[in-house]
């Protein structure tokens, strides 16, 4: 087989274990929330079946049950007999399309990250979650053999399964992870003490699997990295937990993953406010310390030049892809066409990592259809009728309906009332930390014309303007505004004195010049896009503050994200002020914000302030429903201009007008 012409080393085949992989890609362990009752349901094995189909030489599960401890109904129960038919489906199912399903064994331990404690967890030391503060029961030594005498014989039944291996999550952490860190294990016992004693728990797993499995059966590893705990694994730790681990040389591949169950626990997914793949060359250097062993690269890849350049460079010789094989299973297979602008990429905003820890099954903002049949390189069937669709509106919901519309054969005008597509989404992206969300616009827009989507743009409009085009559907995706706050006189908003975070954030881009003072922020809003323009202000004004009324900023974010913010603002020098509210206006000439702690009713002073904006709840733009659906127009709202929620709620509502229209 002759090389690829654009990604050869990509798409070379690689020998793992007894096994030759097709190419280098693999589809990381994400968790989907689709198990119910810790059977194997269908659903589960569609979406590993799509990844393989859209390319993927190995997929990796979500954890299981594999200890008697594990009875988590949201986990595959591995050794109930009525899942074994299931088991075997599953891993035929992947076969079919050349690729290997292998199983993660993984226990959180003592690590939490829902709200409130774990009651039934174990761990090294009864020594509390650097998050939950769960103080497990301490393993006994006894206890622990148990646990690798399970672990050995649930990988048994995986390999009767057809499973290919499994991959031992000893990162983020977990549990291992936790037995490794000389921070979380106080033991004395055989598993606790110098390093060598540390990684025992995991080598005698290994052998344990090994024995019970053969070499047949591949075993890989994912080893903590940097954990951003005071006192527990850095680079030197990890580079000796790796010589001890190799020293059994019965590993297949290694990959690491950074963070943990602590203020660190952001990193295990970086998002834009950094650079591009920030671990792989600390991977490469941890990997020395395991000659001879495949390792993977992991962490912020969505570019197929980058796990190109990654493999051709030595590197790595897998690239691991989580979040990008959700946003697109078919994201190998579009690379291998040569169809990269096809593929809908990774914003790394970590919604998905956000509804499934928040018990929902796994969505996606730039993926509308993850889980569905034929999710891999889905395009739509023919609509059984041609109709004339309008979309006013060119935002990210509205330009979802209007690609998936046309694409399905109706006759589409996007009505724009700015010049470029995008909408507010447009903005973020262009705010710190933003880059990312241009790609779902991107491939809405060049799609759209692909299918010959009309565009008319500077148009605010009109019933009339919608009513010329005589349209057989219109699809309102109109956005929404920022609410005036009840602090902020009448006057003052007519008159432009104070405006919403958003119109500043616009304007400030087009002037980056510094200015004087203190910028202040009144956040009722909780969301990225707010602490995104805080930090752009930061660059234009001596300082910022930011203020809320709730007991915390980013409350509507994802802890990971969360956690990155607070880690970031105070760094950049941004001020954060809780429970506080401005006081109503009547000093801004003299550059004073008089505010009041809502808890305490204690009132201080902002001086120096030459900016004032604010990032509230916001409301619909609506105002076309009514006339039209009195013209007799079939009329469909989505995105804020339903109601204002997030960028996830506006791809869905867009794809799924544009299916139904």
């Amino acid at each position: 087989m002759s090389p690829h012409p654009v990604y050869p080393s990509l798409f070379s085949p690689f020998k793992l274990g007894p096994f030759t992989l097709k190419n280098r890609i693999v589809h990381a362990s994400m968790s989907t929330r689709y198990v119910e009752n810790g059977e194997v349901p269908d659903d589960i094995i569609t979406y590993h079946a799509s990844r393989a189909e859209g390319g993927a030489a190995i997929s990796v599960t979500e954890p299981m049950n594999l200890h008697r401890r594990q009875n988590n109904p949201k986990r595959v129960s591995v050794t109930r007999k009525e899942n074994a038919d299931g088991l075997r489906r599953w891993a035929a199912a992947l076969a079919r399309h050349g690729s290997l399903l292998i199983a993660q064994i993984q226990d959180s331990g003592r690590g939490r990250h829902e709200v409130g404690r774990n009651a039934a967890a174990i761990g090294a030391s009864p020594l509390p979650d650097d998050i939950s503060w769960t103080i497990p029961h301490e393993l006994s030594t006894d206890e622990v053999r148990v646990l690798i005498d399970d672990w050995a014989k649930s990988a048994k039944i995986l390999k009767e399964a057809g499973f290919a291996g499994v991959e031992i999550s000893a990162g983020h952490g977990h549990i291992f992870h936790q037995f490794f860190s000389a921070w979380s294990n106080r033991r004395s016992d055989a598993y606790g003490g110098d390093t060598s004693g540390r990684c025992r728990f995991v080598t005698d797993i290994i052998a344990a699997v090994r024995a019970m499995c053969g070499k047949g059966f591949l075993i890989g590893i994912k080893l903590p990295g940097e954990d951003g705990v005071p006192h527990s694994i850095g680079m030197p730790e990890s580079a000796e937990i790796t010589r001890v681990i190799a020293a059994t040389k019965e590993i297949d591949y290694l990959t690491y993953c950074w963070g943990s169950h602590a203020d660190s626990l952001y990193q295990h997914l970086p998002d834009m406010h950094g650079i591009r793949a920030p671990y792989v060359e600390k991977i490469r250097e941890l990997a020395n310390n395991a000659p001879g062993v495949p390792v993977g690269a992991l962490g912020l890849i969505t570019d197929p030049n980058e796990g190109e350049r990654y493999v051709r460079e030595g590197l790595a010789d897998l690239v691991m892809l989580g979040r990008p094989m959700v946003t697109d299973p078919a994201w190998g297979k579009k690379a291998y066409e040569g169809r990269e602008r096809q593929i809908r990429y990774c914003v790394s905003c970590n919604t998905c990592w956000h509804i499934i820890i928040d018990g929902g099954r796994i969505q996606c903002d730039n993926n509308p259809r993850v889980g569905a049949k034929n999710e891999a390189d889905w395009w739509p069937k023919p609509a059984p009728k041609k109709k004339k669709v309008v979309v006013v509106g060119s935002g990210i919901a509205g330009m979802e309906a209007a690609w998936v519309a046309a694409a399905r054969g109706h006759d589409v005008t996007v009505l724009a009332k700015s010049g470029e597509v995008g909408g507010k989404t447009r903005l973020h992206a262009a705010l710190p930390g933003g880059e990312n969300l241009s790609s779902i616009y991107d491939f809405q827009f060049q799609t759209s014309q692909r299918f010959g989507v009309k565009f008319e743009y500077g148009l605010d409009a009109g019933l009339d303007d919608v009513l010329a085009i005589k349209p057989d559907a219109v699809v309102l995706a109109t956005g929404s505004e920022m609410s005036v706050p009840s602090w902020v006189p009448a006057e003052y908003a007519e008159a432009g004195f104070v405006q919403d975070i958003r119109t500043l954030a616009q304007e400030f881009l087009r002037r980056p010049q510094h200015q004087d003072g203190t910028a202040v922020v009144y956040d009722h809003d909780a969301t990225a896009m707010t602490y995104a323009a805080a930090e752009m202000l930061r660059k234009r004004f001596d300082n910022v503050v930011i203020l809320t009324p709730r007991e915390r900023i980013a409350s509507d974010e994802s802890l990971i994200n969360r956690q990155s913010i607070y880690d970031r603002l105070p760094r950049l020098g941004v001020r954060i002020m809780t429970t506080m509210e401005p006081r109503p206006l009547d000093r801004l000439e003299e550059a004073e914000v008089v505010i009041q702690n809502i808890k305490s009713g204690e009132m201080s002073t902002l001086t120096g302030v030459s900016l004032l904006t604010y990032s509230t709840s916001r409301i619909p733009n609506d105002k076309l429903e009514r006339p039209l659906r009195a013209a007799g127009i079939p009329v469909h709202l989505v995105g804020d201009c339903y109601a204002p929620r997030f960028v996830v709620n506006a791809t869905a509502e867009g794809h799924r007008v544009g299916n139904l229209i």
